[in-house]
């Protein structure tokens, strides 16, 4: 009976221990163009603080074998495995779920740049085996079988997104979890295997081959059939048992004891179990004792022996039991779970089409509405544009209506007035013919007596007359009265006014005399005007006004000669007459007159030269010249971090201060900088880039040479990477887990995918004929920037984009450029004037920064989540503070 309890004990505690797990990966690309396309993985905890997390397993595949979709199996696999194990304190299913999402949200940022020609050809599985549990996912066409007591069932059935439009946020969904058995085998491959092993297949060979002799069989089939596939085989199989140590029986001692005691009920430590019909009586006499007196039975406590009541099978099958319900509660847990999330999947699909049919609906009635309308508007347009029609046509036909009326009115009045005067025609014939002849002179001769107007306009013309003559006469006498008084002057004041005074007083009188006749003509015209018109009408007259007209012409014919010129000739003729003496003193006069005041004249204007002396000039300090710049602030202190030489360029590591100086790098951590050399024979670094997502520091030397650097475990690792063809490498920066260089020789900037130990071959990033020769600085965060001629450019999928930022009142001068695609703002060193100034990614100017040690700075970096700006300068790095 001892020996039974003992069997039930051991089997007790192997039903509950660990079991150990066998990982077998096999992975078959017989075309070595398509293996940047699949990434089979096994990674294992690296430490004892990852040991609860236990193995990660799977492989990413890509059915697109465009250049774009290269390498992003290498880049998702990184991610994945740096999500995982990044935290140990987490649970496994939390760590699963977030590294999960971290790789739906690197999908996404790829396509966001552009790289979508990979969605919906992306095939994935994804398992976690913790002690002897099992957590998994799957993408696409990938699948997870489980074979388990001759059976062969699909564990990842409906894991996989079943949304009708590809979605990089969706491509992992759901995750599944399980407990595993002995003896359980899980086979992790793509549907592509059923091209040549079909589902009952495979359980065939499951059934056929055992350990090994399966992976091998499974090599060997899909070697010679597929030209790519990635599969892992995991068994579950019994650990080793330890070697027992044989223990010498103890001596019997008989005593009384308590049949509550726990002696009396001690497992017995024996390998095997002894049959109960054995030994029976010999177990039950050793095991009980009478009391002769009393006749009780007692039952003895010894340590090796077991009493024969407590049925030592118990035990086994009440842990048989609670294992069996165990995994029942297990299954039925998750059978329910997967139930539930199906029917969510259904429910979620159901709503999904329901609210595409609703918003259809929604769609077609709003486009029903929106054609309703439009037709009503068109209609509205329409009867408008006829009522305007119909208006305008009005308004045309009644100012038709008006002209002919107007245009009738004037020919009836025309008609009328030929008809008058016809009439008078008729009558003044008729008149004329009914008066004799000389009653018709008499006639004439007494309405021409009679006509004032006539007697005026004659009396008029006389006095016009007889007034012209006057003036003519009195005009010429006196010319030759003032010829002669002005020849005498002449030469008594050398004719200085000659040309003056007689002009003067002979204008004078004869402008007064004609505004006397012209104001006595104006007030005869006003009276003799009603006269005048009279006078047109009438036919009798007409021959006077003929007249009378010729006579006025004539009258103003005479008035313009009134007209004062000078009279050259005789000027001509009197300086004839003068001796050659006094032409002298005339021609010397008229130069002091019209010449001489002319140099007199620019003499005067001639402007004065400003006798003032020179003052020193007074030479403004930066800080003046900067003080009205926006946002500036002109009192930066900064503090002095590191005394290290020699920094050829400054990165943020793990939101850490890193320097790469000429032999090493040197990490800054709480204030103490430690250095590490670089390895022998690598190269002096010409520049450096931190990888954000690998968490690695690469390191460019002269020698043509990639050195990766972990800030974590503090080593170097010589990378592989293709140079050829780059002729200059200036410039280099990281973007995901690509590495780009700029070759300003070839104005071209080449981006390397990562690859298994190092990087794969380069490909030409910049598609637009841009010209990098003069560029001094590059950076990059979900763009481009470089800076070529004290321009900032800004590239996108290769192309130029437009970009403008904000001027401040002194030029800025880009010397260097830092932003990351975690940073907010880009920031720009203006070595020249000593300042740091901070611009939003749109462009606009958010602060400005003066100190005068930035005037011998030679890198920068940022670290916002601690609002710290780095500056190298040739004694050690700088920092200020950027809040």
């Amino acid at each position: 009976m001892a020996k039974d309890m003992s069997r039930n004990s051991n089997k007790n505690k192997e039903v509950i221990k660990e079991l150990e797990k066998t990982i077998s990966p096999v992975l078959v690309v017989n075309n070595s163009s398509l293996k940047p396309y699949v990434e089979l993985f096994e990674y294992s905890p690296e430490n004892i603080y990852q040991q609860p997390l236990g193995s990660l397993v799977g492989f990413f595949e890509i059915k697109d074998y465009s250049e774009e979709s290269a390498y992003i199996v290498n880049f998702l696999t990184s991610v994945l495995k740096k999500e995982y194990y990044i935290n140990p304190k987490r649970p496994v299913t939390e760590s699963l779920d977030s590294a999960l999402h971290k790789v739906n949200m690197a999908l996404s940022e790829l396509v966001k740049h552009g790289n979508v020609e990979w969605l919906g050809k992306i095939n994935a599985a994804i398992c976690v085996l913790e002690k002897n549990n099992a957590h998994f996912s799957v993408s696409g066409n990938a699948k997870i079988f489980l074979y388990r007591n001759q059976a062969l069932s699909e564990i990842s059935e409906d894991l996989a997104s079943d949304s009708l439009e590809p979605h990089p946020l969706k491509t992992f969904v759901n995750v599944s979890s399980g407990r595993l058995e002995k003896n359980d085998r899980l086979l992790i491959t793509s549907e592509d295997i059923f091209h040549i092993l079909p589902v009952t297949e495979i359980k065939k060979n499951f059934q056929r081959f055992e350990g090994d002799k399966f992976v091998q069989f499974l090599r060997t089939a899909l070697s010679n059939q597929m030209e790519m596939l990635a599969s892992v085989v995991v068994e579950m199989v019994e650990a080793a048992p330890a070697v027992a140590t044989k223990t010498l029986p103890r001596k019997k001692t008989t005593r009384m004891a308590n049949v509550f005691s726990e002696k009396t009920f001690a497992n017995s430590m024996s390998e095997e179990i002894i049959p109960e019909d054995e030994h029976s009586d010999e177990i039950i006499e050793e095991a009980n004792y009478t009391d002769k007196k009393t006749g009780h039975i007692y039952i003895q406590g010894e340590t090796n022996d077991i009493i024969k009541t407590a049925n030592p099978q118990i035990n086994i099958y009440k842990d048989l039991v609670k294992e069996k319900i165990s995994q029942g509660i297990f299954l039925t847990k998750n059978e329910i779970r997967k139930r539930i999330s199906l029917y969510k999947k259904q429910s979620a699909k159901k709503k999904e089409l329901r609210q595409a049919e609703k918003e259809k609906r929604k769609q077609i009635m709003e486009e029903e509405a929106k054609r309703i309308e439009e037709q009503r508007v068109l209609e509205e347009i329409e009867i408008q544009h006829r009522l305007a029609e119909e208006k305008e046509l009005e308004r045309v036909r009644l100012e038709q209506e008006k002209i002919i009326a107007e245009q009738e009115l004037a020919e009836r009045m025309q008609l009328e007035q030929q008809q008058r005067k016809l009439e008078e025609k008729q009558q003044q014939q008729q008149q004329h013919k009914a008066i004799t002849p000389e009653e018709n002179k008499e006639l004439k001769l007494k309405n021409y007596e009679l006509s004032f107007k006539e007697k005026l306009e004659r009396a008029k013309l006389e006095y016009q007359r007889s007034i012209s003559m006057d003036v003519k006469k009195q005009e010429e006498k006196s010319n030759l009265e003032d010829m002669e008084d002005d020849f005498e002057e002449f030469e008594e004041e050398d004719g200085d006014e000659y040309f003056e005074e007689p002009k003067n007083k002979t204008t004078s009188n004869t402008i007064s005399k004609l505004q006397a006749i012209k104001s006595y003509a104006s007030n005869l015209n006003e009276k003799i005007a009603p006269i005048l018109r009279h006078a047109k009408e009438s036919t009798s007259t007409s021959k006077l006004l003929e007249k009378i007209n010729g006579q006025e012409t004539e009258a103003s014919t005479n008035k313009q000669k009134f007209t004062i010129a000078p009279h050259f000739s005789k000027i001509k003729q009197l300086f004839s007459q003068f001796n050659n003496k006094q032409k002298v003193y005339i021609l010397v006069a008229m130069i002091l007159i019209f010449i001489v005041p002319i140099f007199i004249v620019r003499f005067l204007n001639t402007p004065k030269p400003s006798i003032t002396s020179d003052l020193p000039a007074t030479i403004p300090s930066q800080s003046e010249i900067l003080a009205n710049e926006k946002n500036i602030r002109l009192k930066v202190d900064t503090q002095k971090v590191s005394s290290t030489e020699n920094i050829v360029t400054t990165l943020i590591a793990n939101d850490e201060a890193t320097l790469i100086t000429k032999s090493s790098i040197a990490i800054i951590q709480n204030g103490e900088t430690k250095e590490f050399p670089l390895p022998a024979d690598s190269g002096t670094p010409i520049r450096a880039a931190y990888m954000n997502d690998l968490s690695l520091v690469f390191v460019l030397t002269d020698t043509d040479k990639v050195i990766s650097f972990s800030p974590i475990s503090k080593k170097f690792i010589d990378n592989k990477i293709n140079l050829a063809g780059v002729t200059s490498t200036n410039f280099i920066g990281t973007y995901l887990t690509y590495l780009y260089l700029l070759d300003s020789k070839t104005n071209q900037i080449y981006r390397f995918p990562r690859a298994d130990g190092g990087f794969g071959e380069k490909t030409s990033w910049l598609k637009d004929s841009t010209s990098l020769s003069e560029t001094s600085d590059m950076t990059i965060d979900d763009n481009i920037f470089v800076v070529s001629n004290n321009q900032v450019l800004k590239l996108f999928k290769g192309q130029k984009q437009d970009f403008t930022l904000e001027t401040s009142t002194t030029p800025i001068n880009f010397d260097k450029i830092y932003t990351t695609p975690e940073l907010q703002s880009l920031y720009a060193l203006d070595i020249k004037n000593s300042r740091l100034v901070q611009y939003s990614k749109d462009g606009k100017i958010l602060a400005q920064f003066h100190n005068e040690t930035f005037k011998d700075a030679s890198s920068l970096a940022v670290n916002e989540k601690n609002k710290t700006a780095y500056v190298a300068v040739p004694s050690g790095l700088i920092s200020i503070s950027i809040q």
